[in-house]
């Protein structure tokens, strides 16, 4: 499968980025952020998810949710060409990718950043829909139906919110098993928290958060055995922590704990 891949570089490198994105988008929702993040010194290296945006594969569908792993694992390798430190920033289902990834691959990452990860929805589905998505789960699992994300929960920016509905490379039909699998890693994301390497890691968490429990976030976060992590939960903000009103606040801080880490790596 080929994926959509973008790199940001910049010549004086303090460090590098791989940004995953969230479910429904693409990578082109991150250029602000890609932006940004040059400013502050850092190369940048993403691209869209498979079934996602402009990169290859049945849209809103995967067969099983590790099929995401193999574009971090092209994004991490193109990283490994640019200055250290390295740092993983994930966006809710691209915090919940880069959660397995870390708990699964364990890959030589020197920080992670975890944006209103995907730890728990806040729709939930009857237990009648649940056994109805089990059974074309098996009989039909490309079955697609609407994945349920308004516009105007993303964002209170009434203009991110409008771009969001009308974008035509958003994804608004997702698959039976993309949705199973989604909930099989969602699951395996807190019970095998325990496998999530020692890395320093920053969890920001929108505290009113219309797609994603924050409670869930906080709870996942106090059982991290991490000895480097910080939780922030920005109170009045929806779901996109980057495309809120308060994101320069957001950015500054991510940027700062950024610098924190590579001044330790370096220290070394």
């Amino acid at each position: 499968m080929s994926f959509y891949s973008e790199k940001w570089p910049v010549d004086k490198e303090l460090g590098t980025v791989v940004v995953v994105h969230g479910a429904g988008e693409y990578f082109v929702r991150y250029h602000w952020l890609a932006g940004k993040l040059n400013k502050a010194g850092y190369s940048v290296l993403g691209g869209d998810l498979p079934g996602l945006g402009r990169s290859g594969g049945s849209k809103g569908h995967i067969d099983r949710f590790e099929d995401y792993y193999a574009a971090l694992d092209e994004w991490v390798a193109a990283a490994r060409q640019h200055a250290r430190p390295l740092f993983l920033l994930g966006h809710s289902m691209g915090g919940l990718i880069v959660t397995r990834y870390i708990q699964e691959r364990k890959p030589d990452v020197n920080g992670v950043i975890l944006s209103s990860p995907c730890l728990g929805l806040v729709r939930t589905v009857s237990p009648v829909l649940e056994s109805i998505a089990s059974l074309l789960n098996t009989i039909y699992p490309s079955f697609k139906l609407p994945a349920g994300i308004k516009a105007r929960d993303v964002s209170r920016d009434s203009g991110i919110a409008v771009e969001y509905g009308r974008d035509p490379y958003i994804t608004k039909l997702v698959s039976v098993r993309w949705y199973k699998e989604l909930v099989r890693a969602m699951n395996l994301a807190g019970e095998e928290i325990h496998s999530y390497p020692d890395v320093p890691t920053l969890i920001m968490q929108a505290g009113a958060d219309r797609i994603v429990r924050a409670a869930v976030t906080r709870q996942w976060v106090e059982k991290l055995s991490v000895q480097n992590k910080e939780y922030i939960e920005w109170e009045e903000t929806y779901h996109e922590l980057f495309n809120e009103p308060e994101k320069e606040e957001v950015m500054q801080k991510t940027i700062e704990w950024m610098n924190k880490e590579r001044e330790a790596v370096n220290a070394k």
